[in-house]
């Protein structure tokens, strides 16, 4: 079984070149499911929870929500108003950069960034750990 995914924050969409843009613009227009979020919806499909949503060729869709045809048309017609000089307004840009840090263990809620830290750390043995 296949499924389509709607668009998300990830390490790998992070890179691809214009999803940063669009990703911030659907966040601003409509808000974002996250990865967990999606999953989620897949187990309940998956699990009978929620009933599967196929489309003509059996995949479940958990993108149709971004593919409605008035989520789209207000992407694009933010995309068309974005330049270099508005993108902070325009897009969720702040949203798009804190979610990237977030991935990478920036801006955590509840971690003390400041706090001192043990560096040198032996490495645990097989005797140590009493396997």
């Amino acid at each position: 079984m296949t499924s389509v995914n709607g668009a998300a924050v990830t390490q790998a969409s992070s890179a691809i070149p214009g999803i940063g843009l669009y990703v911030s613009l659907l966040h601003k227009v409509t808000g974002l499911q996250t990865p967990v979020e999606q999953s989620i919806a897949l187990w309940d499909q998956l699990t009978g929870e929620a009933p599967l949503d196929l489309d003509d060729e059996g995949r479940i869709r958990l993108d149709r929500w971004e593919l409605n045809d008035e989520v789209q048309s207000a992407v694009r017609a933010q995309w068309e108003l974005v330049t270099q000089e508005n993108i902070a307004e325009v897009a969720d840009a702040a949203w798009f950069l804190a979610e990237v840090r977030r991935l990478y263990g920036f801006g955590v809620p509840d971690v003390e960034y400041d706090a001192e830290t043990e560096v040198d750390v032996d490495w645990p043995t097989a005797t140590a750990t009493g396997v």
